[in-house]
């Protein structure tokens, strides 16, 4: 039996990474934050506490609660001698939640920054800035930090990154020290930094779904070699939130059946566990699978709609 300790742990961090700012979405009547939380607790309470235990090179053995299904697969690459690893899968697969939980495993600092459009060099090396005094000085980064002392850092949408950054970042990769151009240093790579780089693609540009995407130099995908990983949908997890909801096993089955005809018919539509656990809220306050799937397809074209009215 948990502990009420635990369950808060797990429900803060989950609630966090499940649901976001659309905790209200498919209930019409205002919902109060605390009221959410509440409900959010009372439910992981009833779920059974999953635990990896992980053996440390030293010896030292740790304790993941609650893993993501292929956070197995990761550590056994980490294991092999890989500190380049790449995960790519759809959005809300739990990329983030893989990398955030190898370093609970590992005993690491962990540190992450999303590399969407705007992000430059200084986000990731450091700027020079102003004091007090007048004087100017360095200030350093989480990612520097990580890189010098140790730790798992995850460079989240690489395939969405400026290619220029991108050629900063493949030197410290691939050349265990980091030239910082904003200091002039040269960085030497920490034995246990380990960088993930989490994509849509598998860096060959976009697709129907993910437009935006970039191709990733093939210096870029070389450092990755014989350590991407492909990252789906954890739907154990996805059972367990819906173990004592009624109707749950019709919510279930209906999103992934979506996912398959998403997947089929290459819409840019995306049914990520956020759907179910959202769909899972809306079921405790009695709405019904077709109030959720209205709401879910709202935004479909009929053309889409077509492909997947008959689930």
């Amino acid at each position: 039996m948990t502990t009420e300790t635990e369950n808060k742990k797990r429900s803060h961090a989950e609630l966090m990474e499940l649901m976001g700012k659309t905790l209200s979405e498919y209930i019409e009547a205002p919902v109060s934050e605390e009221a959410v939380r509440r409900i959010i607790d009372e439910k992981l309470a009833e779920l059974p506490v999953q635990k990896l235990e992980v053996t440390l090179p030293d010896g030292v053995t740790t304790e993941v609660e609650s893993p993501h299904k292929q956070l197995t697969d990761v550590i056994e690459l980490v294991k092999q001698g890989h500190n380049n690893i790449l995960l790519v899968g759809p959005a809300g697969t739990g990329k983030t939640t893989i990398a955030s939980d190898l370093a609970k495993a590992l005993n690491l600092e962990f540190g992450f920054l999303s590399l969407s459009a705007g992000v430059t060099e200084a986000h990731l090396f450091g700027r020079i800035l102003p004091q007090a005094d007048g004087a100017w000085a360095y200030q350093s980064t989480r990612f520097v930090d990580v890189y010098e002392n140790g730790g798992v850092f995850l460079l989240d949408e690489v395939d969405a990154a400026d290619p220029n950054l991108m050629v900063s970042i493949n030197a410290a990769i691939a050349n265990g020290h980091l030239s910082n151009v904003v200091n002039g240093k040269i960085h030497q790579r920490h034995p246990n930094c380990i960088l993930i780089a989490a994509a849509n693609t598998y860096g060959l540009g976009a697709d129907a779904q993910y437009v935006g995407r970039n191709p990733l130099d093939a210096s870029t995908l070389d450092r990755f070699v014989l350590s991407t990983t492909f990252v789906d949908y954890d739907t154990d997890l996805e059972k367990r939130l819906a173990q004592g909801v009624e109707g749950a096993e019709s919510l279930l089955d209906w999103v992934w059946a979506i996912r398959s005809k998403i997947s089929e018919y290459r819409l840019r539509r995306i049914a990520s566990t956020r759907v179910v656990v959202n769909g899972l809220l809306a079921l405790r306050a009695e709405r019904s699978l077709n109030y959720i799937k209205t709401m879910f397809l709202q935004s479909w074209s009929k053309d889409e709609v077509a492909k997947v009215e008959s689930l």
